[in-house]
C-alpha cells in the first residue's frame, strides 16, 4: 500500500512526543504505534477500553490479586471476587489455573493479567481472550 503523508490538526505534541520517543526505543515507526493505537480504539467500539491503558488514578483504585503460590479460580470465585473488590487485575508469578467454567463474561471483571515467571492454565474457550487481557513474560497454557 502507497504511503500517504496525514497531517492532524489539534494533535497534542506532548503526545506525539512521548509516541515519538516509545517509537524510537522499541525500534519502531510512530506510523507502526499509531496504527496499533487506532486499531485497538476502533476494536473497542470507540468507547476506549480496548486494550487503552487506563489512567494511573485508575490503575490505582483497582484491586490487584497478585499469586506466588498457586490458585485455582472458578468462575463463582471470579464473581465472589467482583462483589467484595469490583473489577480487578491479577498478577502471577505462580501457577494460576482457570477452571472449565469460566466465561468470557467471568473475565469482563478482570481488567488485566500479568505473567511475570509463573504460568497460567485456562481451557481452550477462554484462552483467546485471555491473551487479550495479558501481558505474558511467563507461559499461558491452553487445556
Amino acid at each position: 500500500m502507497p504511503q500517504k503523508t496525514v497531517s492532524i490538526r489539534g494533535l497534542d505534541t506532548e503526545l506525539y512526543h512521548q509516541i515519538f520517543s516509545m517509537a524510537k526505543r522499541s525500534g519502531k515507526r510512530v506510523a507502526d504505534l499509531m496504527n496499533i493505537a487506532l486499531k485497538q480504539f476502533l476494536e473497542s467500539n470507540g468507547n476506549g477500553n480496548g486494550g487503552v491503558r487506563k489512567t494511573d488514578q485508575e490503575d490505582e483504585d483497582c484491586f490487584v490479586l497478585r499469586n506466588n503460590g498457586e490458585i485455582f479460580l472458578s468462575k463463582n470465585d471470579i464473581i465472589v471476587l467482583k462483589k467484595k473488590v469490583g473489577n480487578f487485575k491479577i498478577e502471577n508469578s505462580g501457577h494460576l489455573v482457570f477452571e472449565k467454567d469460566v466465561d468470557e463474561e467471568a473475565l469482563s471483571y478482570i481488567n488485566g493479567i500479568i505473567i511475570h515467571s509463573g504460568v497460567v492454565e485456562a481451557p481452550h474457550t477462554i484462552y483467546p481472550h485471555l491473551l487479550i487481557k495479558s501481558e505474558i513474560y511467563g507461559k499461558l497454557l491452553k487445556y
